[in-house]
């Protein structure tokens, strides 16, 4: 019999309060080895047992409409925030050097403290999402963010910016995992490209930094040097106030994001997360609000929801005989590791407990069974190769992005004239502006024939040949055609990435996969700035070779993924 079929045929005849006894055992016994199967990924879970069709049915008929574009934009705000921030520190790290009088070898942590934030960010935002839902994230992260922004514009001194920094990563980096997946789960197959456009918002959050860069420092900075002068005098507490202008502005931005999110729309919980954890009623009262939102009329009932058919959601954990005696009773059933004498079936309509306080939500989210989940036979190798992605591009895309602005400065052509700092903001402004169509263009190829994959592999090494040119560039026109190349190419595969993820793995451990892949990528942001400074002061290209070599491994593991998502979505 094979795996579908037991399962139907074995969960169909689980005891009740009437079976007879040795009857029960033995089918105990029976569905306890069943669970543990599905637990490892050694049955596969029919589609119809885990309600996805159904659910998935209900969505595409409920469509797209006003509901979903106003979460596309506000979703997208965490986006823009997560990479506004990133070019923020970017941008101002030649100031804040020169404020603190910063050794090259140390400057990169400044760079290295906000993706420390970020790793653990996503690391619990994102699991806390799957434990307790969408919702506190989706209206937190950003608060946090907003708060240690501006706070960050006050730092006194080096460090304490440095420890702000890591505060504000902690909220901005619980951005990509969770906005992503609630995004994912309130649209229609037909509309799942929506999650790779969203990239633009990333996109946008560049131009605005970048902007904001080009506004505020050249005028409120040190004077720069001149062939008479290198080192003009600088009072730096009264003439190098741009970098602490820059954050706080970014900081009003971000606040701004947060005063949307929080009062101009009221944000439901997801429907798939709810299903998950038996709570139809909540369910079907979401989906209804949609379908009204987006002037549908029907009406939707729990009737209307599939079951759960998770082995820890489907049945609940009772603790004795007498408990039968008076019907199957809700228990925890968040844990696959707890045992007990009898599984019963539990009330599809029932709420399911989940921990009440805040200290008890941060315990479940924090539970790793959720990431053993991952490395099942199903998800093993799709784990490691995506994680291998995230990392790769991280630390390719870092090495290059983090230090652009201070390379900028450094070069110099025959002929040339040396750039100013007016010259070197206005050029990074064009990089970032490149950028866009390549969030646009990502949605439309990714449904061509080249599907994810494709797309990915075709960016990953476009950005490796692009990179590449840069390293030997000879002149400012060929900088600024190259350096816009890379931003194209990176900001197609970023894009991609973040559709990709949430595509492949299914609701139980999105967010999850989500976070640990993006706080994988935030441990080689952490690294890379480090790397980068030490590799500078022995030359300048190093960092861009290494670069070079990242986006070429993103693009062998991308051609290994065995998953393409273009039309399981």
């Amino acid at each position: 019999m094979n795996g579908k079929s037991r399962y139907n045929a074995e969960f169909s005849q689980l005891p009740t309060a009437d079976t007879d006894e040795v009857e029960g055992t033995a089918l105990f016994d029976e569905s306890r080895e069943i669970e543990e199967e599905l637990l490892h990924g050694q049955i596969a879970m029919p589609p119809e047992a885990r309600g996805d069709n159904p659910l998935d049915a209900l969505i595409t008929k409920v469509g797209y409409g006003s509901f979903q574009k106003k979460l596309l934009v506000l979703c997208g705000f965490g986006w823009l925030a997560d990479n506004m921030w990133l070019q923020c520190i970017a941008i101002i790290l030649p100031r804040v050097q020169d404020h603190f009088d910063v050794e090259d070898r140390l400057i990169g942590t400044l760079s290295s403290s906000i993706f420390m934030g970020m790793m653990f960010g996503a690391l619990f935002w994102g699991t806390y999402s799957d434990s307790n839902g969408r919702k506190i994230p989706f209206n937190t992260t950003l608060a946090i963010t907003a708060l240690f922004g501006i706070a960050s514009s006050f730092a006194p001194t080096f460090w304490s910016l440095c420890l702000f920094l890591f505060f504000l990563g902690f909220g901005v980096g619980g951005n990509m995992p969770t906005d992503g997946a609630l995004f994912l789960e309130f649209l229609p197959k037909s509309h799942h490209y929506l999650l790779t456009f969203m990239s633009v918002f990333f996109s946008f959050g560049a131009v605005i930094a970048s902007i904001l860069g080009f506004l505020i420092l050249p005028y409120t900075s040190c004077p720069e040097g001149s062939a008479d002068d290198q080192n003009p005098p600088c009072d730096v507490s009264v003439q190098n106030r741009g970098w602490r202008y820059m954050l706080l502005a970014t900081g009003i931005v971000t606040l701004f994001m947060v005063v949307c999110r929080s009062f101009l729309f009221h944000l439901p919980e997801s429907p798939k997360y709810l299903i998950s954890r038996h709570r139809k009623r909540e369910a079907a009262q979401v989906l209804q609000r949609i379908a009204d939102a987006n002037g549908h009329k029907m009406t939707i009932t729990a009737a209307d929801l599939p079951d759960p058919c998770r082995p820890v959601k489907m049945f609940a954990i009772i603790d004795s005989d007498d408990e039968l005696e008076d019907g199957p009773k809700v228990r925890s059933s968040d844990s696959y590791s707890d045992t007990s004498p009898i599984l019963s079936p539990a009330n599809p309509d029932a709420k399911l407990d989940t921990p009440r306080s805040f200290a008890e939500k941060i315990k479940t989210a924090m539970n790793p069974e959720k990431l053993q989940l991952l490395f099942n036979e199903k998800w093993r190798v799709t784990t490691i190769l995506v994680w291998a992605i995230w990392t790769f591009t991280a630390v390719a895309y870092t090495m290059f992005n983090v230090f652009l602005p201070k390379y900028l400065e450094m070069l110099g052509f025959a002929g040339e004239a040396p750039p100013t700092r007016a010259d070197v903001y206005w050029d990074y402004m064009v990089y970032s502006i490149a950028g866009v169509p390549g969030s646009v263009i990502a949605s439309w190829m990714i449904e061509t024939r080249l599907g994810r994959k494709g797309t990915m592999a075709l960016s990953a090494f476009g950005s490796a040949v692009a990179l590449f040119v840069f390293s030997v560039i000879s002149s400012r026109i060929t900088m600024l055609l190259s350096s816009s190349a890379v931003s194209f190419l990176a900001t197609l595969l970023y894009a991609v990435i973040y559709g990709y993820t949430p595509e492949v793995f299914t609701t139980e451990v999105r967010g999850t996969a989500v976070g640990t892949a993006s706080a994988l990528g935030r441990i080689a942001g952490i690294i890379s700035p480090i790397v980068s400074g030490i590799l500078l002061t022995i030359s300048t290209v190093l960092p861009l070779y290494v670069s070079v070599v990242g986006f070429i491994l993103v693009g062998g593991c991308v051609m290994l993924l065995p998953v393409e998502t273009k039309k399981a979505t």
